[in-house]
């Protein structure tokens, strides 16, 4: 008893209870840090396995592993070296002095040289193949898609998507849009912290006064759509005059400091003429390109590209890039609608950005990205994990991990995006 009575006072005295590991929570965390008289906003998301993704002023992203996430987490936060090296020890067991003291230093270094003025573009391929390495568990999609709405619709699902997670909004832009509420909608995902562009035809995008007001609400990037070299057959689509105004769209947004994407929607009349679109927009120093195929089961002339033809137009489209040297991004392509005209149909757009993407409407129904339109909920009213895991984003999430490659399909090559870093860490 006297043995016992000692060794209960000693762990009283000298605390001989291992410390509970730390980690940092799952979810969307935000920071600014201001160097050399700069301001860098940075978005730290964290997944439940531990891994994490930092972006830096929507344009510089790196992907950090577990203990990458607690290091940066710690820098941002403002912590001393000695507790995020503590905070090392506890957590990650094994791992030596040096090697903590050198991951700290290449974490500070990363985030240094995230800080650092230059490239601006936007990091638009987050669900690149390159960035992940193998199938890891999503707290939810890295991208939401949604159309304008009235401030009072969209303040909610603002801060919903924050909630959840989602660090990246882009909005569709109708065709004569409120110009009032575009910019209202792009300042409010701006001030929560959100990554956010739009989406729409240059006509609409090229109202008096609109891109400007978009640029001082803070747009990270615009989208425009331009479908072919050839006036003619662009304005088919998207309405006479387009073209001429999609171009110089894209010169105002470059001299009001907004990022410029280019959207080709792939059908049978803007094949043929793809590899010509893209040194035109190369000419116009596009650098990164969007593309969505219109497709169907059946080949139909000047219409949507046949499902048949779509390996071919897939194979087509990395070659002409890679000869034009811009990069390309591959929305998820959308089934030809015969309720609609092709041109409609165009105008609309993808349903979502991306294969990591979720559309989200008005009225907070959120819908996965390709398959049958069927909603797996509400943002406004329902939880996000029974959301994000309703069978449609559940088969969705499977499909995404399993082998798609085959001995039939082009060697598809992914976007790349600008610069990488902190892949190594432990």
């Amino acid at each position: 008893e006297a043995d016992v009575a000692a060794t209960d006072f000693l762990r009283r005295l000298f605390d001989f209870r291992p410390a509970r590991p730390q980690s940092v929570p799952a979810g969307l965390h935000h920071f600014f840090r201001v160097g050399d008289g700069a301001l860098t906003r940075f978005h730290l998301r964290v997944e439940p396995d531990g891994h994490g993704l930092l972006i830096a002023n929507a344009s510089l992203a790196a992907r950090l592993s577990p203990a990458g996430v607690l290091i940066a987490h710690g820098i941002l936060s403002g912590q001393a070296d000695e507790t995020i090296l503590r905070a090392l020890g506890l957590t990650f067991r094994g791992v030596g002095r040096y090697d903590q003291e050198r991951d700290l230093t290449q974490v500070r270094a990363l985030i240094t040289n995230l800080s650092l003025p230059g490239d601006e573009s936007p990091v638009l391929n987050l669900d690149d193949a390159a960035w992940v390495e193998s199938p890891r568990q999503l707290i939810a999609p890295l991208n939401a898609d949604a159309p304008l709405a009235p401030p009072e619709r969209l303040r909610p699902l603002i801060a919903r998507l924050w909630e959840v997670g989602i660090p990246h909004l882009t909005l569709s832009v109708p065709e004569a849009p409120d110009a009032g509420q575009l910019a209202q909608a792009v300042e409010r995902a701006e001030d929560t912290g959100l990554i956010c562009g739009v989406r729409g035809r240059a006509s609409d995008l090229a109202a008096e006064g609109l891109l400007p007001a978009l640029a001082q609400a803070g747009v990270d990037h615009v989208n425009v759509f331009y479908a072919s070299d050839q006036a003619e057959r662009h304005d088919r689509l998207f309405g006479a005059g387009d073209q001429a105004a999609a171009r110089a769209l894209i010169e105002q947004a470059r001299a009001l400091g907004v990022y410029p994407v280019a959207e080709i929607p792939l059908v049978e009349a803007t094949l043929p003429r793809l590899a010509e679109t893209l040194a035109d927009l190369r000419a116009l120093e596009i650098r990164d390109v969007s593309v969505f195929a219109i497709a169907e089961v059946v080949e139909t002339p000047d219409d949507a590209v046949g499902a048949d033809s779509l390996p071919q137009a897939a194979a087509l489209v990395e070659e002409a890039a890679q000869a034009s040297q811009v990069r390309f991004i591959w929305q998820p392509p959308v089934r030809r609608n015969p309720a609609l005209t092709l041109a409609d149909q165009a105008r609309r757009g993808p349903r979502c950005s991306s294969d990591y993407s979720a559309r989200v409407e008005a009225d907070g129904q959120v819908f996965p990205p390709r398959g049958p339109r069927q909603s797996a909920g509400n943002l406004l009213t329902d939880r996000w994990d029974v959301i994000w895991g309703h069978p449609a984003f559940r088969r969705y999430r499977e499909r995404l991990g399993a082998p798609t490659r085959c001995a039939q399909c082009p060697g598809l090559l992914p976007a790349r995006a600008r610069r990488l870093g902190g892949g190594g860490l432990r």
